[in-house]
């Protein structure tokens, strides 16, 4: 099945919507910026579960437009741990690149954020995604589940997890290539806009 218009709609969503909220469709993220100094933690919750709340809705919809729901699993041949691997280094890469490209005040107002992230998502999901199930992103797995009557719950719960480890270490490693700018907190606009409203 061709999933290239998923990836142009990931791209365009982006671009869209990053003046609004900072484009944070994903709590391992929203996680890495705040670790980041980029939002507070009462932002981050207030996030989280507006991505679950979307990830739900979302589920909802294309389980009633498919009349099927999909759940993220294990691949046939994959093991656990390759699975749970696959998402944390995806994941990793997800946030490290996010933070390089969406937070760095370096780059501000550059025009390639969009595409740098769609790639990631869209190489891990063409990579990995029989692996793992390709989620590299907590709400996904867990909203994923939810809506198909908790199939497959401690699955998206072990996903969730390693999708926070993968953003943990990619709060590490932009810390140690960019130090100056870490201390710096975010300034491409993560969550100014919402700040009004929270």
């Amino acid at each position: 099945m061709d999933n290239s218009h998923h990836l142009d709609l990931l791209y365009s969503f982006f671009f869209v919507v990053r003046p609004i909220s900072g484009a944070h469709f994903n709590p391992a993220v929203s996680f890495a910026i705040a670790l980041r100094g980029g939002m507070s933690v009462p932002e981050m919750i207030t996030y989280w579960a507006a991505q679950l709340i979307g990830a739900i809705v979302g589920s909802l919809c294309g389980g009633i437009v498919t009349s099927s729901y999909a759940t993220v699993s294990i691949g046939a041949d994959a093991t656990l741990t390759q699975a749970l691997l696959a998402e944390a280094v995806f994941t990793f890469i997800l946030c490290f690149v996010i933070l390089c490209v969406a937070t760095n005040p370096k780059v501000e107002n550059n025009h390639y954020y969009g595409l740098s992230i769609g790639l990631v998502v869209a190489s891990g999901a063409i990579s990995v995604g029989g692996i793992s199930g390709g989620a590299f992103n907590p709400a996904v797995a867990l909203g994923l589940s939810i809506t198909s009557g908790m199939s497959k719950l401690f699955y998206a719960l072990l996903v969730s997890a390693a999708n926070l480890v993968g953003g943990i270490v990619a709060v590490g490693c932009f810390r140690v290539v960019l130090p100056s700018e870490f201390e710096a907190g975010g300034t491409v606009g993560e969550t100014a806009p919402l700040r009004g409203y929270l």
